[in-house]
């Protein structure tokens, strides 16, 4: 009995469609391995993916030949803006290709060539010990999931630390959205939350809350598994001062205070939708929000504010 039911097990195995117990990814830079892989991992069931070991000089993919079981698979940079970009799939002695259109979004390529893999090893026959010729598959690739609205959406949290040429340097929590548009553009909008701080100047006691406001506009002009971006950024914060002084009744006023500046930008990715912001910011300030009592400045204006901010992102890759 034991024996029949492993010869009906063979048999069933034999029959199947084989899948591949591993497969070995790499792409050409600037297409990221590692996103590839994250792609393959969420669209490919069934199998293992293990990332092209790269050389400890150069850090280029190490060529090495397949071991039993796995199978290749190689993402090829398209040589123009626009052009197609090649899918490489190497199965023992068969090497099998697919175009990918190169207009995809980069987040588009992996998933479309993610679903090419699963569609080819849903297809995929046992290889003989025949030796078989590269083939070619030259019919319409099934086009990726349409993207949405969501697909576009970025949620950011993170901490800033504001350096003002004058005044007490200030800490806060970042919270913000982004929308990416096209390929290299996005727009932002975030809000930033400061605890009150206070200080004593020539006897007046004074204290200030502030809450900032900002939107940007930013353009990629890196991308890959890290990205860097140039923003254009305009502040709006609503800030509010109190001064109390001996014999002096007590003063309160509420301003706009509107800077304008720039900032470098960098995003890493640490997951598939997950990505580690940092950034610096330079704003200059547009107007002047000095606060005095009896003519005396007690709360300075800065003139220039410099931002350190550090934080994770989740969403648009």
């Amino acid at each position: 009995m034991l024996s029949r039911l492993m010869g009906l097990g063979i048999l069933l195995a034999l029959a199947s469609p084989a899948r591949a117990a591993v497969l070995r990814v790499n792409a050409e830079p600037p297409l990221s391995t590692e996103r590839l892989g994250d792609a393959l991992r969420s669209y490919v069931d069934g199998v293992e993916v293990r990332l092209a070991p790269r050389g400890p000089a150069t850090g280029s993919t190490a060529e090495a030949p397949l071991a039993p079981g796995e199978i290749g698979i190689n993402l090829l940079a398209s040589p123009g803006a626009g052009r197609e970009a090649e899918l490489q799939m190497i199965d023992g002695e068969e090497t099998i290709l697919a175009r990918l259109p190169g207009a995809l979004r980069p987040e588009d390529l992996y998933r479309a060539a993610a679903l090419k893999v699963e569609a080819l090893m849903q297809r995929r026959a046992p290889t003989g010990s025949n030796v078989r010729p590269a083939v070619s598959l030259n019919e319409p690739l099934a086009s990726p999931p349409p993207s949405t609205d969501r697909d576009r959406l970025c949620l950011e949290a993170g901490l800033a630390l504001m350096l003002p040429s004058q005044g007490l340097a200030r800490e806060g929590l970042r919270l913000g959205t982004g929308v990416k548009l096209r390929r290299r553009w996005r727009v932002g909008l975030a809000g930033y939350i400061e605890p009150p701080q206070s200080t004593n100047s020539q006897g007046i006691k004074v204290s200030a809350w502030e809450f900032p406001l900002s939107i940007n506009i930013g353009f990629a002009w890196h991308q890959g598994r890290w990205q860097g971006w140039l923003d254009a950024l305009a502040h709006a914060a609503v800030r509010r001062v109190s001064a109390e002084a001996p014999g002096t009744s007590s003063g309160s006023d509420t301003a706009l205070s509107p800077r304008a500046g720039g900032a470098l930008g960098f995003d890493l990715a640490l997951g598939a939708r997950l990505l580690l912001d940092a950034r610096v910011s330079l704003l200059a300030a547009l107007a002047d929000t000095r606060y005095r009592i009896n003519g005396q400045v007690v709360w300075p204006a800065a003139r220039t504010l410099l931002l350190f901010e550090l934080g994770l992102a989740y969403g648009v890759p």
